[in-house]
């Protein structure tokens, strides 16, 4: 499938009503769940989106569009801001509403196929175009709400008893 701004925008927007659905009011032990010691939480991974709205998106989306001479995006610490002492309900509120206005800044950036072919410098994977970019903002969301998902499944991993067979989720040394 090729990308498509207008059809990856209502995935951006969904993002945090599907987390809130998701988290909202749960208990503690559903929202701190590791699938392993090293592996993110439900709450570490809202807090790495959090930081994104603020530090990734957007940020290098100007970068590609101002098209100065150096357009090398800073890098982006993928462990920043793991952890909070602040409520859920804040958090989810706080992404919100940083995602509705990345959303609206995006659309009001009213652009066409040639701002997508753009380029910026990622520090690691050299040159990048708009569109990638994009694509790939939406690519994460999915795949942080399929790993929170997958997170909390296997917390019932031993509860399930037999029928664990039947769930290729609860089933570790399964590629996902």
């Amino acid at each position: 499938m090729d990308f498509k701004l207008e059809e990856a925008i209502p995935v951006l927007e969904r993002t945090p009503a599907v987390l809130s659905a998701l988290l909202d009011e749960l208990p503690e032990t559903w929202i701190r769940a590791r699938e392993s010691p090293d592996a993110w939480s439900p709450s570490q991974i809202l807090c790495h989106l959090i930081n994104g709205e603020r530090t990734d998106w957007i940020p290098r989306a100007r970068i590609i569009l101002k098209q100065e001479s150096y357009r090398r995006f800073e890098p982006f610490d993928r462990f920043a801001e793991l952890d909070s002492d602040r409520p859920l309900l804040d958090r989810l509120e706080e992404f919100e509403q940083l995602r509705a206005g990345n959303v609206a800044t995006l659309r009001g950036w009213n652009l066409k196929d040639k701002d997508l072919d753009m380029t910026g410098e990622h520090p690691e994977l050299g040159t990048v175009n708009m569109r990638q970019l994009l694509a790939t903002w939406v690519v994460h969301d999915v795949s942080h709400i399929a790993q929170i998902t997958r997170t909390m499944a296997r917390e019932y991993t031993a509860a399930v008893g037999p029928w664990t067979e039947y769930f290729r989720v609860l089933q570790r040394d399964v590629r996902q």
